[in-house]
């Protein structure tokens, strides 16, 4: 099979449609994921809220990346439906502009990480995180580029185990947007509030950590998905943070990240982790009024991100803290506790097929690096 390495200049085009940004106007965004996982909708931008005199318009397509993640990945060709929006000037946007390239095998080859690690190796600047990948070095780079058919053919093998990936993908979204709805159809917000002082308390007992013994700390994600199992580590490694038990069944709030629903749920086997205070832990102080899988439910709903937002003051997203006593203010819609427990056991059934399908997305992404690997090794 021959193969050439030629330019990737020869390839790809930047572009730079400059459009005058104007403080009446909101302006629809896209950017680039790093480790090449696509593009994304990054929301709008009010022309009032940005200090940018211009702004790139993108078309789908396009070869996106921003000059500062480069050298993490974050190359996108634009998704169809992600077309005629926006990015800042930190971006470069680059279009096809051969006709020996084939859009497909391009999309697969820039997803390939030994690829564009070799193209973000010439990133400059002496600050890893502050480092540049500028459009003429990108330009300079090297990409292998088999006759046309076989383009053709490397890209029709990877897009059929891709097409497994972008299926678990569109059906998770399914399914969240049926977990969210099954709150919104039962019009939990008509309910009459009860503040959290009424229904919680601190479920929080300390402990001494000991330099030389092992110790498995807990972390919550934002968006109510769920824990962190973080391996184990000895006493000494841990921050110096203070540090309490854990046990199942208990309601854990990230203090810095509450405005960002990072709200879990303990459950059996967790009892052998620890949480520093940066977690506020709390066990229902009235069982026959709440149920606290209902309030983790309800804290990534709209409202209840609200009520969270609301309670963790400060500028910036890093110096957001709620504390307890705030969080013990907030006042949440209530249901009967015979419809929590409804509203729970489907909200479960959803959670029960959604592991179910990240377990296979995560063989399904395995797959489709090994048949990247496979694909393009042989060509450089």
């Amino acid at each position: 099979m021959a193969v050439r390495q030629v330019r990737v200049g020869d390839v790809l085009q930047q572009v730079r449609r400059m459009t005058p940004v104007s403080a009446t106007y909101t302006y629809p965004m896209v950017g680039a994921r790093n480790f090449a996982r696509g593009s994304f909708d990054a929301g709008s931008l009010r022309g009032a809220d940005t200090k940018y005199k211009e702004l790139q318009l993108v078309e789908a397509g396009d070869l996106i990346y921003p000059k500062l993640g480069a050298w993490e990945g974050a190359f996108a060709f634009v998704d169809e439906n992600l077309g005629h929006r926006y990015t800042s000037p930190e971006y470069c946007v680059f279009t096809i502009c051969s006709a020996e390239a084939e859009a497909a095998y391009l999309r697969h080859l820039f997803a390939w990480e030994p690829f564009w690690r070799s193209l973000a190796a010439n990133s400059t600047g002496t600050n890893v995180r502050r480092r540049r990948l500028q459009p003429s070095a990108f330009l300079d780079g090297s990409l292998p580029l088999p006759d046309l058919p076989e383009q053709e053919h490397i890209a029709t093998r990877l897009d059929g185990v891709a097409s497994m990936t972008g299926y678990l993908k569109r059906t998770r979204a399914g399914l969240a947007r049926v977990k969210a709805r099954i709150l919104a159809i039962s019009e939990v917000s008509t309910y009459p509030a009860r503040p959290l002082g009424d229904l919680l308390r601190t479920a929080r007992i300390p402990i001494d950590i000991q330099a030389d013994e092992s110790y498995r700390p807990l972390g919550v994600r934002s968006f109510g998905k769920g824990l962190i199992r973080y391996p184990s580590t000895k006493g000494d490694d841990l921050s110096k943070l203070r540090y309490f038990s854990v046990k199942p069944d208990r309601l854990v709030v990230s203090n810095i990240k509450a405005w960002e629903g990072a709200v879990a749920m303990t459950c059996v086997g967790d009892e052998n982790l620890v949480a520093s205070n940066r977690f506020l832990q709390w066990e229902a102080a009235d069982p026959a009024a709440v149920d606290l899988q209902f309030l983790r439910l309800f804290f990534g709903t709209p409202l209840g991100l609200s009520l969270l937002g609301q309670a963790s003051p400060g500028s910036a997203d890093r110096n957001r803290t709620l504390s307890s006593q705030r969080f013990l203010e907030l006042a949440v819609p209530l249901p009967p506790l015979r419809q929590q427990h409804h509203l729970v056991d489907l909200a479960s059934q959803v959670e029960a097929i959604d592991a179910q399908l990240e377990q296979r997305d995560v063989v399904s992404k395995a797959l489709l690096t090994a048949a990247r690997n496979e694909a393009f090794a042989e060509l450089t």
